[in-house]
C-alpha cells in the first residue's frame, strides 16, 4: 500500500476511491483476523450456515417474485449483472456445501432441517443455471472438485476422481463458451486491447484505477487503425474492466503488482498446504477455500474484486484460511516493532476511511439529487447544486459530465469545456467526447471537434447515432465530400439492435444523401 500510494502521488494519478477501496479491505482483514479464533469453531459455524441460508433464500424468493409477479423468465430477473451475480451465488453455495457435510456426517440437525439445507443447495444452482453466469458455473464445478478430494480417503479414488472431473471442467467451459459466443468474442476483443495497453505500460502500469478512465480511448486508437464495420466492432462497447482482476492489476500496476500476485498465490498455496486440521475445524476451512476458489476462478474471466459483496467474502474466507495453524510458521519477531508502528497506521486509517466515506457518500446523494432536479426540469437549481459539488476533493467523473451537459446547454462553453477535460480524468466514453465535439464545435475549434468526433465513433463503432452526428457536423461546415462518406457509411453499417430511431436515423440519411447527389 505504501509502494502503490508513493507511486501514484509521484505520477500524479491518485484515484482516492480506487486506493481507498483497498486500504478498506486491507483494514477489515485486520480486524476480521484479530477478533476470529479457531478454538471457537462452533460458535461460528451456526451463525455462517445461518446468514449464508438466508442469502441464498432471499435470492430465490426475489427471483420467483420477479419470475411470477413482474412476468418475467428467470434469465432477465433484475440482476445489474448476471455474470458477476453467479461469482457471488456460486462462492455461497460452495461455502455451504462443506457446512451442510459436517452437520449430516455429526447427525447435529433433524431430518427436516438437514433436507431444507440440501434442499436450498439444489435450488440455488439450479439458480446459477438461470443466470448463465460462466465463470460461476466454472467456479462452482472447481470447487465441488476440491470439496470431492478433501471428503475422499482412498489416494487412489482421489486420483480417478480428479481424472475425470478435469476433462468435465474443460468441457463444460468449452460448451458454455460456445453457448454464449458473442459475448466470448466481445471478452476476446477486450483482451486483445488490454494487451496492447500492458505492452505499452508493462514496467510501471498506466496508475491504479485508470484502467477504467483509458481503455475506451485504447479501444478508439485499436479501431482507428482497424474496420470499424467488421463483426468485431459489433461487439465493442463503452468498457471500465479488463474481465480479469489480475491483468487489470498488472496493467494498472505493471511488474511490481505482477511479483506481488505471484508471492500471495505462493503464500496462500503455501498455507493451504501447510494448515494443521482436524475433523472438527476441517469443514469450514474446506468451505473458506472453495468458496475463494470461486472467487479467484471468477476473477480469471470477469471483475468480481471490484465488487464489494464479492471481496468482503473473499476477505472472510482468506481470514478463515490464515487463522488455522502451520506445521511452520515464518518467524518475523524481528519486526515486532514494525508490526506495532502498523498497528497504529491501520487505526489512523479506518478513521481517515471513515471521514473520506462520510463525504464520499455525501457527495454521491447530492450527486443523485442534481440528477433527479435535471430530470425533472428544475435545471438551473441542479446547475446549483453540481456547482457546489464541483469545488468538492471528490472528483466523481459522472457527474462533472453532467454539470458540463448542464453548462452546454445555458451555453457557459469555456466552463462547460474546462469542466469537461476534468471529468476525462477520472470517467471517458463515446458519449463524454460526443459532448466535448458538439462544445468545440459551438467554439469553432472545428479541427478538434472532428478529432472528437471520430473518437466517440472509434470507441463504439456499433452506436449509428455517433456517424449520424459527425455527418450533421460536415453539412454545417458544407464539406460536401466528407458527408456524402459519412453518409454512405450510415447506410451500409451492420447494426446491432435493430430499433425505430436507427430506421429514422437511416431515413433521414438517405434523403439527404440523394438531395447532395442530385
Amino acid at each position: 500500500m505504501v509502494y502503490l500510494i508513493t507511486k501514484e502521488i509521484f505520477a500524479n494519478t491518485v484515484d482516492f476511491t480506487a486506493v481507498s477501496y483497498l486500504v478498506f479491505l486491507l483494514v477489515l482483514y485486520y480486524s476480521i483476523k484479530a477478533s476470529f479464533d479457531i478454538n471457537y469453531i462452533f460458535t461460528y459455524l451456526p451463525t455462517l450456515s445461518i446468514a449464508t441460508a438466508t442469502i441464498l433464500v432471499g435470492y430465490i424468493i426475489f427471483s420467483i417474485y420477479h419470475c411470477c409477479f413482474l412476468k418475467e423468465t428467470l434469465t432477465n430477473f433484475f440482476i445489474p449483472n448476471k455474470s458477476i451475480f453467479s461469482i457471488l451465488l456460486a462462492s455461497q453455495i460452495a461455502f455451504l456445501i462443506p457446512i451442510v457435510h459436517f452437520y449430516k456426517q455429526h447427525k447435529t440437525l433433524s431430518n427436516f432441517t438437514t433436507w431444507f439445507f440440501m434442499g436450498l443447495i439444489a435450488a440455488s444452482v439450479i439458480l446459477l443455471g438461470f443466470t448463465q453466469g460462466r465463470a460461476g458455473c466454472i467456479g462452482l464445478a472447481i470447487a465441488i472438485a476440491y470439496i470431492a478430494c478433501q471428503y475422499l480417503t482412498a489416494t487412489s479414488f482421489k486420483r480417478v476422481v480428479l481424472f475425470m472431473t478435469l476433462p468435465a471442467i474443460v468441457l463444460l467451459t468449452a460448451a458454455i463458451v460456445l453457448f454464449k459466443s458473442d459475448s466470448s468474442s466481445g471478452r476476446l476483443l477486450i483482451y486483445k486491447v488490454s494487451a496492447g495497453m500492458l505492452k505499452e505500460n508493462w514496467l510501471w502500469g498506466i496508475g491504479h484505477g485508470q484502467f477504467k478512465i483509458q481503455y475506451n480511448q485504447y479501444q478508439a486508437a485499436y479501431f482507428a487503425a482497424h474496420n470499424i464495420d467488421s463483426k468485431e466492432a459489433l461487439l465493442a462497447d463503452n468498457t471500465f474492466y479488463a474481465f480479469n482482476d489480475l491483468l487489470q492489476a498488472v496493467i494498472e500496476n505493471g511488474i511490481i503488482a505482477l511479483l506481488f500476485l505471484a508471492a500471495i498465490l505462493f503464500l496462500l498455496v503455501w498455507q493451504i498446504k501447510k494448515a494443521k486440521t482436524n475433523t472438527d475445524n476441517k469443514h469450514l476451512f474446506t468451505a473458506s477455500v472453495a468458496s475463494l476458489l470461486c472467487v479467484l476462478t471468477g476473477a480469471l474471466f470477469s471483475y468480481p474484486l471490484q465488487i464489494l459483496p464479492i471481496a468482503v467474502q473473499a476477505t472472510l474466507c482468506l481470514c478463515i484460511i490464515n487463522s488455522f495453524e502451520t506445521e511452520k510458521k515464518f518467524q518475523f519477531e524481528l519486526f515486532e516493532v514494525g508490526w506495532k508502528i502498523a498497528g497504529s497506521m491501520l487505526i489512523l486509517l479506518s478513521a481517515l476511511l471513515l471521514i473520506h466515506y462520510s463525504f464520499y457518500f455525501n457527495h454521491k446523494r447530492e450527486s443523485n439529487q442534481a440528477f433527479e432536479l435535471k430530470r425533472t426540469g428544475f435545471r438551473q437549481m441542479a446547475i446549483e447544486k453540481y456547482k457546489h459539488l464541483n469545488s468538492s476533493y471528490i472528483q466523481e467523473g459522472n457527474m462533472l459530465y453532467l454539470y458540463a451537459q448542464e453548462l452546454y446547454n445555458i451555453n457557459q462553453l469555456s466552463m462547460a469545456r474546462e469542466t469537461l477535460s476534468r471529468a476525462k480524468k477520472f470517467y471517458c466514453t463515446n458519449e463524454v467526447f460526443k459532448l466535448s465535439a458538439a462544445i468545440e464545435s459551438e467554439l469553432k475549434n472545428y479541427k478538434q471537434a472532428e478529432a472528437d468526433y471520430k473518437t466517440a465513433i472509434n470507441m463504439v463503432p456499433n452506436r449509428m447515432a455517433s456517424r449520424s452526428e459527425l455527418f450533421e457536423f460536415y453539412l454545417e461546415r458544407k464539406d460536401t465530400a466528407s458527408a456524402i462518406y459519412w453518409a454512405n457509411s450510415i447506410l451500409k453499417m451492420p447494426v446491432k439492435i435493430a430499433s425505430q430511431k436507427t430506421k429514422n436515423i437511416r431515413q433521414r440519411t438517405k434523403e439527404i444523401l440523394n438531395g447532395l447527389i442530385n
